[in-house]
């Protein structure tokens, strides 16, 4: 009987992100590459689409060919009455390209059928320095600072609609007001709050609710405990020299 892999459905962890970048970088294919990783090949595509970058061109202002070019039949563009020849054979020798480019409203801008099927990526393409289409590259250091940071945000705010606020604040502040505590007004109404106590709490401490602190019956007692700041590296010692002691 065929057993079906059980993935695990943890986030890529910064090992896993460098090994698709190798991956990327080597030519492998994603079953390959999710192989290695011990993840579905969906979970690298979807990965790798996610998280790669798109970076400025070289030359931004210069136009490429146009992907209708071979077939363009387009005539009269210009104000020249006289001239009967397809557009795209008049040659702008400023600019070094077609004249229609400039002026066609159909151009379209080529892409690079890399980027638009797997890998997604010009990572590992041997064209990279030569080609003047749009690029895209996956970086597994930028991808896991970019993951962390989807992380804390999606963990900071209020996880709650606005009619929800609107209804918690309706049932729990004026009952706060009336002297009643957190714990007897969850004791009573737990089944119409959508959250825990310690939520609510917060929220109350984030000044969402109509009551505030101050209507907390015990919590005026109680001393602030200290919050744990970021961590940030100071610059010891610079700008400093021996002339600055004297």
């Amino acid at each position: 009987m065929y057993n079906k892999k059980v993935y695990d459905q943890k986030h890529l962890t910064t090992t896993q992100r460098i090994r698709i970048e190798k991956g990327l970088m080597d030519g492998t294919s994603f079953a390959s590459i999710a192989r290695n990783i011990e993840k579905h090949p969906t979970t690298v595509a979807k990965e790798v689409k996610k998280y790669r970058f798109f970076p400025p061109r070289d030359n931004p202002d210069k136009k490429l060919q146009c992907v209708h070019f071979k077939s363009c039949q387009m005539r009269f563009l210009c104000n020249d009455k006289d001239c009967v020849k397809m557009c795209k054979s008049c040659y702008d020798v400023a600019h070094r390209i077609s004249k229609c480019i400039l002026i066609c409203p159909e151009y379209h801008e080529p892409l690079c059928p890399q980027i638009q099927k797997a890998p997604y990526v010009c990572n590992g393409c041997h064209k990279v320095k030569r080609c003047e289409k749009q690029h895209a590259f996956y970086s597994a250091q930028q991808a896991d600072e970019a993951s962390q940071q989807l992380l804390v945000s999606c963990r900071s705010g209020i996880n709650q609609d606005t009619v929800d606020i609107t209804l918690l604040d309706n049932l729990i502040s004026p009952l706060l007001k009336q002297g009643q505590s957190l714990a007897h007004i969850y004791a009573f109404h737990g089944q119409e709050i959508p959250c825990s106590r310690r939520t609510l709490y917060n929220y109350i401490d984030k000044g969402v609710f109509t009551a505030k602190n101050i209507d907390l019956r015990r919590k005026v007692r109680y001393k602030c405990k200290p919050r744990k700041k970021p961590h940030q590296n100071q610059p010891c010692g610079k700008g400093v020299s021996y002339r600055t002691y004297l």
